[in-house]
């Protein structure tokens, strides 16, 4: 690799979005995301529960993958 050369590593989760905000945690769009699969918002979440299945922990565990 050289110093133009980048790698990229993407996570994307699906979901919907609810009809009013819920919950007190996270940030962002966190109050009206509801995940595929669950009937609550991020922000309804705890922080490990969300960070067991967030886009960002996709894209590092790709990246972990990566590099060993």
């Amino acid at each position: 690799l050289n110093k133009n050369h980048h790698i990229v590593f993407e996570g994307k989760i699906t979901g919907t979005i609810s009809k009013r905000p819920r919950g007190a945690n996270g940030f962002g769009y966190d109050p009206i995301f509801v995940p595929d699969g669950y009937e609550k918002t991020f922000a309804e979440m705890s922080h490990r529960e969300k960070n067991k299945i967030s886009h960002r922990k996709i894209a590092i565990t790709k990246l972990k993958s990566f590099l060993f």
